[in-house]
């Protein structure tokens, strides 16, 4: 993430071409949001029920996590100098009693803009898996972003819509790391059965990899891979290689979820797995197949561009970063 960018108060409708970022922590972020007229965050901070944000603070044992998530809200109702209040006093984030009007507009888009859209992405690291979420809000000429490694940290970002694909583009690059040799570098096309994939991966993951030569033998000319225009069937060595790459050598995962407000129930997902070469999609493909294609890290938001100019930009004509 950037250093934290102090921001003056300022009209909030002003919306930057250079992006503007704000370091917040989880109180400050929380009192922020009541300040701004209690803007719901998509963090949840209850401590009730599934899905606690103490259960999802990257790399914490879990009693740890309760404590920090508990001494974090503590201060968001301090009114001492070690509390929220006075932290966004500190950096200028405060117009008297409100907060500043340009992170209270960020707030209020990134809650109920008309499109939302979150984005996971999960990389392994020797110190274990590293995580990244955001969530972005997407109104007429504005696009909010809120971030966070471990759950108490977070940025806050307002940028143009013209700007999209960079500040996509930016959160999604990230290194391949690797403990071992993958038995094979993945072509740039590869056509396999939907079953095969799962069952591979099930296989992997409780550590039954005796089943999935059989599998292998089993799917023997159902499987394609290659390079374009040498796209062929795969024989059983390739295939075991194959499904050895896949359950053995994936070195991260991205998830991007963007939903219309208005059409709640047609969410568009996109999904990458990361190998040593970069990016593949994971997508589905006809006869009950998956296909995985190689893909520079920039793709992700210009898959991602139409649906946020249809919002952003409606009048507006091709995207300047395509």
């Amino acid at each position: 993430m950037s250093p934290v960018v102090r921001v003056a108060t300022r009209p909030a409708e002003a919306v930057p071409l250079v992006p503007w970022r704000v370091r917040l922590r989880l109180d400050e972020l929380v009192l922020a949001a009541r300040l701004a007229g209690d803007v719901p965050l998509p963090v949840r901070v209850d401590t009730d029920g599934g899905h606690r944000l103490s259960d999802r603070l990257s790399g914490t044992p879990l009693s740890q996590a309760r404590s920090l998530l508990a001494a974090s809200l503590a201060r968001v109702d301090d009114d001492g100098p070690s509390g929220a209040r006075a932290s966004l006093q500190d950096q200028e984030l405060l117009d008297g009693d409100d907060v500043d009007p340009a992170v209270a507009s960020a707030l209020v888009v990134l809650a109920t803009g008309p499109l939302g859209l979150q984005l996971d992405v999960a990389v392994e690291r020797a110190a274990g898996t590293s995580r990244l979420r955001c969530w972005f809000g997407v109104a007429p000429g504005m696009v909010v972003q809120l971030s966070t490694g471990d759950g108490l940290d977070y940025e806050l970002a307002w940028f143009d819509p013209a700007l999209w694909v960079s500040q996509l583009t930016r959160a999604v690059t990230v290194e391949p790391w690797a403990s071992s040799t993958a038995p094979m570098a993945l072509p740039d096309y590869v056509s396999l059965p939907s079953e095969l994939l799962a069952g591979s991966e099930k296989a992997h993951d409780e550590q039954r990899t005796d089943l999935v030569p059989a599998m292998a033998a089993a799917h023997v000319g159902r499987v394609r891979l290659g390079e374009p225009g040498h796209v062929h069937e795969a024989d059983l060595e390739e295939v075991l290689a194959l499904l050895g790459t896949l359950g053995r050598a994936c070195r991260g995962r991205l998830r991007l979820l963007a939903l219309r407000r208005d059409r709640a129930e047609d969410p568009a997902v996109l999904s990458w797995l990361l190998f040593d070469d970069g990016w593949h999609e994971l997508r589905p493909g006809r006869d009950a197949t998956s296909v995985l294609r190689r893909r520079d890290t920039r793709d992700v938001g210009l898959f991602s561009l139409p649906v946020v100019d249809a919002v952003a930009r409606p009048a507006a004509g091709a995207g300047e970063e395509r």
